[in-house]
C-alpha cells in the first residue's frame, strides 16, 4: 500500500506544472497523458497529447524525448514570444516531430513555414503532425554550411539528439545552405530562422555572412556540448552589430534593430 501511495504522490507532484499552467482538471488530464508518453505506454507507440489553446493534439512517441520537448514548448512555453510585425516567412531548422512548426502556424496564421528535418522517423512524424495545415511544408533535408549530402551521425541516439555528418553516405539527405534554401523558395528575405540542429549550427553560422543579411529574427539553441564552438560561431555571426539578443528559454533570440 505504501508503495502505491508513493507512486500516486510522485505522479501528482509531476503534474504540478500542468495544473499550474492549465488548471486542475485539464492539467491533471494532461499530466496523465504525459505519463503515458513518458513511461506508461510501450516504447515507440504513438500517444496523442492535447494542446488546449489550439483545440488539437499532436502525436508523441512513448519512451522518447518527444515528451520532454512537449514539456519544454507547451508547458514551459519556451517559444512563447511575440514578433512585430508578425512574421510571414519562417524556416524551422530541426523540425523534429513538428511541434514548433505547429505552434508557429497557430501563433502566426498568415505565415508560411518550411520545416527542415534530417532524421527519417522524425520527418515522417512531423508530416503527420502538420497534416491539414496549408501553412506548413516539411522537408526531409538538413541545413549545413555548404551544399551536399549529410546523414545521421548517431542513429542510436534519442529522437531529439540526432546529429548530422557531412559527406556522401547511404541514407543521406540533401544539405542546404540557408541562402540556397531561400533562393529555391523564392524568398528574398525571411522573417524568422530557427536553428535547433544539435551542433550543426556551428557550420550553418560559419556561413552566416552569406545569408544573415536576409534574416530579420534568428532563434538558436546552442549545443556546445555536442559541437564545441557553437557559442563562438553565433557571436562571430552577429559581430557586425545591429542585433538585439535576448534569452528565450534554452534559445538565443537575435532580432535586427532595423529592417
Amino acid at each position: 500500500m505504501s508503495d502505491l501511495l508513493g507512486k500516486a504522490r510522485r505522479f501528482w507532484r509531476a503534474g504540478d506544472a500542468f495544473r499550474e499552467r492549465f488548471g486542475l482538471v485539464r492539467g491533471t488530464r494532461m499530466s496523465w497523458q504525459y505519463a503515458d508518453a513518458s513511461y506508461r505506454r510501450a516504447p515507440g507507440s504513438l500517444v496523442p497529447l492535447a494542446i488546449p489553446e489550439m483545440g488539437r493534439s499532436v502525436l508523441l512517441r512513448a519512451g522518447s524525448s518527444d515528451a520532454e520537448v512537449f514539456h519544454q514548448l507547451i508547458v514551459k512555453r519556451e517559444l512563447d514570444f511575440s514578433l512585430q510585425p508578425p512574421p510571414a516567412r519562417i524556416i524551422d531548422g530541426g523540425a523534429n516531430f513538428g511541434l514548433a512548426s505547429v505552434l508557429f502556424a497557430q501563433r502566426w496564421p498568415g505565415a508560411r513555414i518550411v520545416g527542415i528535418e534530417l532524421e527519417r522517423s522524425n520527418f515522417e512524424l512531423a508530416v503527420r503532425n502538420c497534416a491539414g495545415s496549408d501553412q506548413i511544408e516539411i522537408r526531409h533535408a538538413a541545413l549545413w554550411g555548404q551544399s551536399g549530402i549529410v546523414s545521421v551521425a548517431n542513429p542510436e541516439a534519442d529522437a531529439h539528439s540526432f546529429r548530422a555528418s557531412f559527406g556522401e553516405a547511404s541514407g543521406g539527405v540533401r544539405a542546404y545552405r540557408v541562402g540556397e534554401l531561400l533562393d529555391e523558395l523564392g524568398w528574398d528575405r525571411v522573417d524568422l530562422v530557427k536553428l535547433d540542429i544539435e551542433g550543426a549550427e556551428r557550420q550553418v553560422l560559419a556561413d552566416g555572412a552569406a545569408w544573415l543579411p536576409r534574416v530579420r529574427h534568428l532563434l538558436v539553441e546552442l549545443h556546445d556540448r555536442f559541437e564545441p564552438g557553437c557559442t563562438e560561431a553565433l557571436s562571430a555571426a552577429l559581430a557586425g552589430g545591429g542585433w538585439d539578443v535576448r534569452v528565450q528559454g534554452e534559445y538565443q533570440l537575435a532580432s535586427r534593430r532595423e529592417w
